[in-house]
């Protein structure tokens, strides 16, 4: 019995993420979440005094996401999590995906469909992370339409590997994590979601 709940939940891992990996496809041993699950903050060790003029946000920007667009955000470690400076007061998801991961193309209908909404308090940042330069995620972007923020993955390995040691992220997409307007963590999952999971989480957050 036991040996067939761990099959199939192997099975199900499979079907729904993939590795950011182009060359080794083994790296899927991010156990799959059945549901979209609240997870404790990444920042959570060796964390500095806190500043005090904020009670959320830590001394200095540690972190800058350099976008496709040539913008750059700046990032902060936060007691529970991240905040995002250009981002104040809004809920941010971050996405790793892979330009040739079919859970992660799956996904991204739901949220461009999430985006059309016109949640002025959403933001989407979306690293790909299987290889892709500049100018071949530019046509990427334009071929499906991707209408949120995009992310060269080469380009901010400081800010992957932040994240994939602080919520050991083991290179399973796609990957989302969810912060709310405090820079709080709420959600960490591997798998694609829907466009129901994803409206739920933000309604949660908002």
């Amino acid at each position: 019995m036991i040996v067939k709940i761990l099959t199939a939940m192997l099975i199900a891992l499979l079907l729904t993420s993939c590795s950011s990996s182009e060359t080794d496809d083994t790296n899927k041993s991010v156990e799959k979440q059945q549901k979209v699950e609240k997870k404790e903050p990444i920042a959570q060790e060796n964390r500095p005094e806190k500043t005090t003029t904020n009670q959320t946000t830590l001394k200095k920007s540690i972190l800058t996401i350099k976008t496709l667009d040539g913008k750059e955000i700046h990032v902060d470690e936060a007691l529970s999590g991240l905040t995002f400076q250009e981002y104040k007061n809004k809920t941010v998801f971050v996405i790793f995906f892979g330009y040739r991961c079919p859970p992660c193309i799956q996904e991204m209908p739901h949220l461009i469909e999430l985006m059309k909404k016109n949640h002025p308090d959403l933001e989407i940042i979306a690293l790909e992370v299987q290889g892709l330069n500049k100018e071949k995620l530019v046509d990427y972007q334009k071929r499906r339409g991707l209408n949120y923020t995009l992310a060269v993955g080469k380009e901010n390995n400081p800010f992957i590997n932040y994240i994939a040691s602080r919520a050991q992220w083991q290179g399973s997409i796609p990957f989302f994590i969810a912060f709310d307007k405090k820079g709080e963590v709420k959600v960490v999952h591997v798998g694609a979601l829907n466009s129901q999971q994803l409206n739920s989480v933000y309604q949660d957050l908002k």
